[in-house]
């Protein structure tokens, strides 16, 4: 299954978060890109650093075209089987507040907390491994240094 976890969706005032989330969620998107079973082949995740409207949730399409009108970054031309993809959204208030150096692991751990839909969504997917997923998710932030409870003021 290919991962893609984008940070594509900002306006000027959070420019800066989206481009400082680049290159760790190309990087972790990448490593977390494995079998775990099932008929989910793509999973997008798409952070969403604008303050317009509520973010998407999940959907399981058995086909998606890159000129999809839901216009879901992370989407390339062409025609994609068995996607899952949905977003997150941060308080972009609180994000703006927060030490540069933990923007980052302030927005892997919403995308952490947001994964338990897929353990809600597992029986839909076929035998999609979402524990093992989201294992993996902290295993690789970890490697590349994100300790996602440290942030201030999260358990």
């Amino acid at each position: 299954m290919e991962v893609g976890l984008h940070a594509n969706m900002c306006d000027t005032e959070t420019q800066r978060i989206a481009q400082a989330l680049h290159s760790p969620l190309e990087a972790i998107s990448k490593e977390l890109s494995n079998d775990y079973s099932g008929t989910m082949e793509h999973l997008w995740i798409d952070i969403e650093l604008l303050d317009n409207r509520g973010p998407y949730s999940f959907r399981f399409q058995k086909k998606v075209g890159g000129t999809s009108p839901d216009r879901l970054t992370g989407i390339v031309p062409g025609v994609f089987e068995n996607v899952g993809h949905y977003s997150v959204m941060p308080d972009i208030a609180e994000l703006l507040y927060i030490p540069p150096d933990s923007v980052v692991d302030y927005v892997l751990q919403l995308i952490y907390r947001s994964t338990t839909v897929l353990i809600e969504k597992q029986k839909m997917l076929s035998g999609f491994d979402a524990e093992r997923f989201r294992s993996d998710f902290l295993a690789v932030c970890k490697k590349h240094g994100y300790d996602m409870k440290s942030y201030i003021g999260w358990d």
